[in-house]
Parts: C-alpha cells; sequence; structure tokens
C-alpha cells in the first residue's frame, strides 16, 4: 500500500504540486500585500510543467513577458489614453521589442496579455501593475522550489523502461532473422521481416526521444549531479542498441542479395543461423545492465567472442562491405528516379 502511495506521489506529481503551490503561493502574496493574489497561482498553473528545465524556463519568459508589458503599459499609457487603437499600437510596440531581443513567442504572448490587462485595470487598481509583477515572480518561484526539491519529475526510469522494451524485441529479431535465414531466406518472408523491422525503427525512435526528455528534465536541475551521470551511462548504451539495430538492419540486407545471388548454401545458412542465434544471447545477456546502470558489469558468452571473420576471409572482408554499402547507395538514390520516370 504504501509503494502504491509512493509512487502515485513520484509518476503524478502536476495532481498534487499544482494544488498545493497554487496555495502556497496565494498566501505568500497576500502576505507581501498583494491585492490581487490570485496572480501568483496563475503563474503556478502555468509554469509547472512536464520536465523541471521546461517549467524553469517558462517560468523565465512568463516573468521577462511580464516585465515587458508591465513597464511598457505602465509608462506609455497615462499619455495616450484606452481605447481600441491605444491597445493595438501597444500590442505592437511589445511585439517588436520581443523580435528585437529576440525571444521566443511565448514572451510575445506574455507580453501582450501584460499589456493589454495593465492598461485595462491600471485606471480602476493603481496597485494591479506592481501587483503583476510581484506576484508572478512569487508564482514562479514557489513552482520552480516545489517541482525541484519536492519529488522532481523522474523521466529516467521511463526512458530506461523503454531502452529495455526495445533491448527485448531487438533480441527477438536477432532470433527471427536466424529462423530465416536458416529457411533459406525466402523472399516473401523478407518482406514481413523488413516490416517488423520498420516497427521496431519506431520502437527505438520512441527510446531515443524518451532519453532527450530525460536529458532535457535535468539539463537546469542542480541538485541532480548522480542522475546525470546515469544518464550519460544510458546514453552510452541507446547507442550500443543504436549500432545493434543498424547492424541487424545491413546483415538482414546482405542475406538478401545473398539468397538472390543463388550463391547461398545450406551449410552457410546453417552457419549464419547459429551466428545470429549467438548474437542475439548476446543482446539478452547484455539487456540486464539497463536495469542496474553503473552497478553492474557485462561479460559476454564464450560463443559471442569467437565469432570473428575466418583467415581466409580476412583481407576481403573490408573492401567487401565497402562495395556492398556503395551498391545500397546507389540503388537508394537511383532507384527512386526510375520508378519517377516510369
Amino acid at each position: 500500500m504504501n509503494n502504491k502511495i509512493m509512487d502515485f506521489i513520484n509518476n503524478h506529481g502536476a495532481i498534487w504540486k499544482i494544488p498545493f503551490a497554487s496555495a502556497l503561493s496565494w498566501e505568500i502574496a497576500k502576505w507581501a500585500g498583494s491585492s490581487h493574489p490570485y496572480l501568483a497561482p496563475l503563474t503556478v498553473i502555468l509554469t509547472i510543467q512536464v520536465t523541471v528545465s521546461k517549467s524553469i524556463q517558462y517560468a523565465w519568459q512568463r516573468i521577462v513577458g511580464t516585465l515587458v508589458g508591465v513597464l511598457l503599459a505602465a509608462s506609455i499609457m497615462p499619455y495616450i489614453g484606452l481605447n481600441g487603437w491605444t491597445i493595438g499600437l501597444m500590442l505592437l510596440l511589445g511585439s517588436v521589442i520581443v523580435v528585437l531581443f529576440k525571444w521566443e513567442h511565448v514572451v510575445i504572448v506574455q507580453v501582450a496579455l501584460s499589456v493589454l490587462l495593465v492598461m485595462y485595470f491600471q485606471s480602476k487598481m493603481p496597485s494591479y501593475p506592481l501587483d503583476r509583477i510581484r506576484d508572478t515572480i512569487i508564482g514562479a518561484a514557489v513552482a520552480i522550489l516545489i517541482h525541484l526539491l519536492i519529488f522532481p519529475p523522474n523521466s529516467i526510469n521511463k526512458a530506461t523502461q523503454k531502452m529495455i522494451h526495445f533491448a527485448d524485441h531487438l533480441t527477438k529479431h536477432f532470433y527471427i532473422a536466424a529462423q530465416w535465414v536458416e529457411h533459406g531466406c525466402s523472399s516473401s518472408e523478407a518482406q514481413t521481416l523488413k516490416q517488423a523491422l520498420q516497427t521496431l525503427f519506431q520502437e527505438l525512435h520512441q527510446s531515443t526521444t524518451e532519453l532527450d526528455k530525460a536529458n532535457q528534465s535535468l539539463r537546469l536541475n542542480p541538485l541532480a549531479h548522480n542522475k546525470r551521470n546515469t544518464l550519460n551511462k544510458l546514453t552510452q548504451h541507446m547507442n550500443q542498441l543504436r549500432l545493434g539495430y543498424a547492424n541487424l538492419s545491413d546483415m538482414i540486407r546482405v542475406f538478401m542479395k545473398w539468397s538472390e545471388s543463388g550463391s547461398l548454401s545450406t551449410e552457410n545458412q546453417q552457419i549464419w543461423s547459429d551466428h545470429l542465434n549467438t548474437l542475439g544471447l548476446l543482446v539478452k545477456e547484455w539487456e540486464p545492465i539497463l536495469n542496474n546502470v553503473g552497478k553492474s558489469t557485462f561479460k559476454p558468452n564464450a560463443n559471442a567472442l569467437q565469432l570473428k571473420t575466418p583467415s581466409q576471409l580476412a583481407n576481403d572482408q573490408y573492401p567487401l562491405a565497402l562495395y556492398v554499402n556503395a551498391e545500397q547507395i546507389i540503388q537508394d538514390f537511383y532507384n527512386p528516379i526510375l520508378s519517377s520516370n516510369n
């Protein structure tokens, strides 16, 4: 029961952080003398994002936009009055300032909101401009501190699970490829295998995206030194998975060409089926280190270590690999032209 509660607190921070931070920021704003304390929780609600880095980025953008908009409206409005044309003029001026400083679109929105609201409320509530600046800073500060210090979002676990899922499927694809080679590299089955590889590529992309999110989440977090070390190791493991996928794809392409040439013997089918099974086992034995990043070492099985180029082919392996890749480049660039001409 306690574990479920902790998992909920860890994985659903937005559900409880926004209400808690909103209540706290309201009270701080009132204590600071604000007549419009709702502006502080409004900033909290807008600031707390999925990751700490995005929250910090938005908080900065809202504060800058609010400062520019309030100062611009408060300093010029007494001289131009309030009507539709003056509002449009002020919004245009604020947007030009943001563009000149090369700030993002979010800042333009914050400048525009501040200009509009200050122009409307200032004559009715003289304290509004100061309250808007102060309460925005209070709300942003409370949101960031709570998001950063109390159960900060941890994207590493999600990225790790995605990578484990991908590694497991990569292992299975090595075994499937081994069966395909053992049975003679059927062209009909080759198409199914290629489609499966496309699906696997999507999983690879999702894993990479999740790892990027984790990196963004920790980028501006000063308290996440250990997590950053873990993330760096996960990034190295992600590169290994990418290379594993790329090499499997290349091998399947070579087997297809070899089979089409008619020179793929039954003996070589069995040899390479065994090799692919060995490689699949290698990935399977490697996979547990993802669950214990930095705490476990990997020792490949003896069969995998013995999988090397035979001495009689050693001198030919490099030019052959280059020719295969060169032919693939020609096919990738030339075939689409032929298809479009036909």
